[in-house]
């Protein structure tokens, strides 16, 4: 028996469940010791408001886009929002759960947002589900010390421009729910990603 089947059954004796009840909570969470986690796109991305389709660069935005690209850049502010999707494959025959998921997420190792997903996601068996993890951030708070258009071109290289690569990096820890308590998986699982 693994480690982390050990470690979850005393914890599940512990909190006083049945026997038949550890079997399925340690089933559900070795689920996802056995799922493939891919790190599959980013999409969905804004700049200053301002959806940034594929291969979009700096010389597609109108008048009105540059000067408020323009005054961000004054005032060293460059607001960003995008999806980073995870692609989970479940190969049991049974479905894997969990109640919610912490990640961190990094651009070119930097990292951008440690947070929580507050979402259950259930993969069927022997089947695949998307999650779409929501990011938010600032990328001249992010970029400090790096050229102003090196920053401004970090979004477009997001969106699928022609440059050098983006290397986004994400971690997660999934956790599932019993009786009320949520117990998280015991390692981040690790996934990068370079986009091109």
């Amino acid at each position: 028996m693994s480690r982390i089947k050990k470690t979850l059954i005393v914890l599940f004796v512990a909190l006083g469940l049945s026997s038949c009840e550890i079997l399925t909570q340690v089933a559900q969470m070795a689920n996802f010791a056995n799922c493939t986690f891919d790190l599959n796109s980013v999409n969905q991305i804004q700049m200053l408001g301002v959806n940034l389709s594929k291969g979009m660069t700096k010389s597609d935005l109108n008048a009105a886009q540059l000067l408020t690209l323009a005054n961000a850049i004054m005032n060293k502010k460059l607001p960003v929002t995008f999806n980073v999707n995870l692609n989970v494959k479940n190969p049991n025959a049974i479905p894997a759960s969990m109640a919610k998921m912490d990640y961190i997420l990094s651009l070119n190792g930097k990292q951008v947002v440690s947070t929580t997903l507050n979402k259950g996601i259930s993969v069927p068996a022997n089947s695949s589900n998307t999650i779409s993890i929501p990011i938010t951030t600032d990328l001249f708070q992010l970029f400090s010390g790096e050229s102003t258009d090196a920053i401004v071109n970090l979004a477009f290289k997001l969106a699928g421009a022609s440059s050098e690569p983006v290397n986004v990096g994400l971690k997660v820890k999934p956790y599932i729910s019993i009786n009320s308590q949520q117990l998280a998986y015991p390692d981040y699982i690790s996934l990068n990603k370079e986009l091109k």
